[in-house]
């Protein structure tokens, strides 16, 4: 499997103050390794990783288009009338496990 660095999203989100709490240094490819995790093992810890995972990117996305639109609205006469507010974080119903996290890391070389 190939490693590529970190998304341009997640740059985006640290720009902007969007944290990811436990989940912050975990991407894409290390979403994979959660799949696999939970494939190939069992590992209910890891699917319940990955769920909130995929949940925090949806909710981050939702995020950075209200802030892409409103910022490019800036400079047009609509920029007070226009204007979204930023959308409320609703509770993940899952949670990450940190055991989990550092095992798959150590496994896979990633510390």
């Amino acid at each position: 499997m190939v490693r590529t660095t970190g998304t341009p999203s997640k740059g985006c989100e640290r720009s902007l103050g969007i944290d990811r709490g436990e989940l912050q240094d975990v991407d894409g490819f290390f979403a994979v390794l959660l799949w696999e995790e939970y494939r190939k093992k069992g590992n209910k810890k890891a699917l319940e990783t990955l769920l909130a995972y995929n949940i925090q990117d949806v909710m981050s996305l939702e995020r950075l288009l209200v802030v892409a639109y409103n910022k490019k609205l800036k400079g047009t006469p609509f920029v007070q009338s226009h204007q979204i507010g930023l959308p409320t974080q609703p509770a993940i119903p899952f949670s990450a496990d940190n055991a989990t996290i550092r095992q798959i890391r150590r496994r896979n070389g990633l510390l």
